[in-house]
């Protein structure tokens, strides 16, 4: 029989063991919450895509819905909404003509994006291409005006929706 003696058998684990062991699982939890970082902003942006998306489109059934207030709808009359309340609507307890429901329009829509888009603004505008209307949203500071000049702005970085409805 061999007789185990100190020098041939292990006693505990060494330091350095255990250093690289933490090495290894911080580098794994660092990796961990740079994709828990990436997930969260890119969830983030899809949500302001889609609220954009659905500005956009209440935009184009207002505009469709009011064919004789057309040039109220895409003249430069589009501002950047206030927080707070919603505009108040004068249509409601009397008759309005259809410049009235288009400045009403517009007042509720710059509202609405820059009430549930972070510094959201809307423009509706003649596209300059193909005889087109195009209805951009936009967020965090971006013109809406930078979405739609030129072309439409495809950039990955882009804070911008813009919707093409062809007449």
């Amino acid at each position: 029989m061999t007789a185990f003696t100190p020098t041939n058998r292990q006693v505990g684990v060494s330091l350095i063991e255990v250093l690289i062991a933490l090495l290894v699982m911080t580098v794994g939890v660092l990796g961990f919450a740079g994709l828990q970082m990436t997930s969260i902003n890119q969830s983030t942006s899809a949500n302001h895509r889609v609220t954009a998306v659905l500005i956009a489109q209440d935009a184009i059934e207002r505009m469709e819905l009011n064919p004789a207030a057309r040039d109220t709808y895409l003249s430069d009359s589009w501002t950047a909404g206030t927080l707070g309340d919603s505009p108040s609507n004068t249509c409601i307890a009397g008759t309005c003509d259809s410049e009235a429901i288009a400045t009403w329009d517009i007042a509720q829509l710059t509202w609405q994006a820059a009430n549930q888009l972070p510094a959201g603004r809307i423009e509706a505008a003649e596209c300059g291409f193909n005889d087109m209307t195009c209805v951009a949203v936009s967020w965090d500071n971006q013109d809406p005006a930078a979405c739609v000049s030129g072309g439409i702005n495809t950039d990955i970085d882009s804070n911008c929706f813009v919707l093409e409805v062809a007449r």
